[in-house]
């Protein structure tokens, strides 16, 4: 990686995004995301735009995007959702609701012309308007302010969500910012009334950056809102689920893993799993696919959620791409991969003034300390396969008097099968910080555990 990049992440790594701060707290489970961006610094620590932005893959079905091309809009939303298997055979089989919505705020608008949805997900396709123009320095980003059941007039709760962002060098959005909502069971109303802030990110030239007094915060842009919106949003019945009851156990590096069911959505597949309390490991993740007649596969949600989990870590339920509307005569559930953290490794203590941490971590070390104006910023440098970024660390840590404070985010780096991760912490007396390892690097099985898994009629 260019050192002056890393360097600049370090300078950055007191700025965090008020916008930010409690995105992920409205969903009760944890949500875990992945980054799949190969050599490249995601940071949530800077930039609201570096920060949020999470890729919107496109697929190749070139043949359906041709076949709607004609239509104006609807073509164009196809082909910014193109790399997304779920969303592009929900389009592609009418599971698209047009509700053709304008709001304005002053002279400005902002328009929300469609919306996917099920049980599970809200998915909202903002659409900025001709008019709209925008510099070569500028980000555009959209930020939920409010989200109230129309109904009863209460604040909507039980989801976490993920939005994308117009980037300056962007070139096939067609003006789309998609919001992606993961609620939990029952939780998503009908009838909803959202409010959400558009704002603008104005990057710096790096004459123009300025360097405040604040240690390692360097502020290389300005935000600006240029409006707030308010939608009145109904929707359409929802589409049953498919469910596939599963109920096996099964047996990963001495660790009991009870597969219970699957269910199929327009907008992703849940996979649900349960541990036993007497495993000696706690089970972060799982790498699954979907095999159809032996040869079409179905891997991770692109949208933005991986995985929740329960606090106990008892249940975990893992987001594939969706089969909804296509039927296989044969398919199989495939387990290739874990995530395991070994109970007694959950805690870790790190001395920041001798550079050690306690337990030693087998494939990570504490690489590199800054310490300044009471804060040191900590760089652990971790063994991974290929380009597996994740974030480490839970955001509350605490000091040896049982003190707890928050990280205000996570920035990581990975390349040639190392990650890096930087993380900012309140300096305390004895020197040493308490923190919570929340993910680990996958392990890759010799063989996939395979599942049989019905066909629908």
């Amino acid at each position: 990686m260019d050192n002056n990049r890393w360097d600049n992440m370090i300078q950055e790594s007191f700025k965090y995004p008020e916008e930010l701060s409690g995105v992920e707290a409205r969903f009760k489970s944890r949500i875990m995301k992945e980054k799949r961006k190969k050599r490249t610094v995601v940071s949530s620590l800077s930039a609201i735009a570096a920060s949020i932005l999470f890729i919107i893959l496109i697929n190749t079905n070139i043949a359906f995007a041709n076949a709607v091309a004609e239509l104006p809009v609807i073509g164009k939303l196809a082909e910014y959702v193109k790399l997304d298997k779920s969303l592009s055979k929900a389009i592609e089989n009418e599971y698209v609701q047009e509700i053709n919505l304008v709001a304005w705020d002053g002279s400005n608008r902002l328009f929300l012309p469609y919306v996917i949805a099920d049980e599970k997900k809200l998915i909202l396709f903002f659409h900025m308007p001709d008019e709209f123009k925008r510099q070569s320095n500028q980000w555009v980003n959209i930020f939920l302010k409010n989200m109230k059941n129309s109904e009863t007039g209460e604040k909507v709760d039980g989801y976490g969500y993920s939005t994308s962002g117009l980037s300056p060098d962007e070139k096939n959005n067609y003006g789309f910012i998609m919001q992606d909502y993961h609620f939990e069971e029952d939780k998503l109303p009908k009838s909803l009334d959202i409010e959400v802030e558009v704002k603008i990110e104005n990057m710096l030239g790096s004459y123009e950056a300025h360097i405040s007094e604040t240690p390692y915060n360097k502020t290389n842009s300005t935000i600006e809102t240029i409006g707030t919106y308010s939608f009145h949003i109904e929707l359409e019945d929802f589409a049953e689920p498919i469910i596939y009851e599963i109920n096996e156990t099964h047996t990963i590096f001495g660790q009991k893993i009870i597969v219970k069911n699957m269910k199929v959505y327009p907008t992703g597949t849940e996979v649900n799993f349960s541990f036993p309390v007497d495993n000696s490991g706690i089970i972060k993740g799982l790498e699954l696919e979907v095999l159809q007649d032996d040869y079409k596969l179905l891997k991770g949600n692109g949208n933005g959620f991986s995985a929740t989990y329960d606090i106990e870590n008892n249940k975990m339920s893992v987001y594939i791409e969706s089969n909804y509307f296509d039927k296989p005569k044969k398919q199989e559930l495939l387990i290739n991969g874990v995530r395991l953290l070994n109970k007694n490794e959950e805690y870790i203590t790190v001395d920041i003034d001798n550079k050690t941490i306690t337990p030693n971590i087998e494939g990570m070390i504490l690489k590199q300390v800054i310490k300044k104006s009471g804060y040191a910023t900590l760089v652990f440098s971790t063994e991974i396969l290929d380009d597996d970024n994740f974030g480490m660390f839970s955001s509350e840590y605490k000091d040896a008097a049982g003190n707890a404070y928050r990280l205000d985010g996570e920035g990581t780096s990975s390349y040639n099968s190392q990650m890096e991760t930087l993380i900012t912490v309140k300096y305390p007396e004895d020197g040493k910080v308490i923190l919570r390892r929340t993910l680990t690097p996958k392990i890759l099985l010799d063989k996939p555990i395979r599942i049989n898994l019905p066909v629908s009629n």
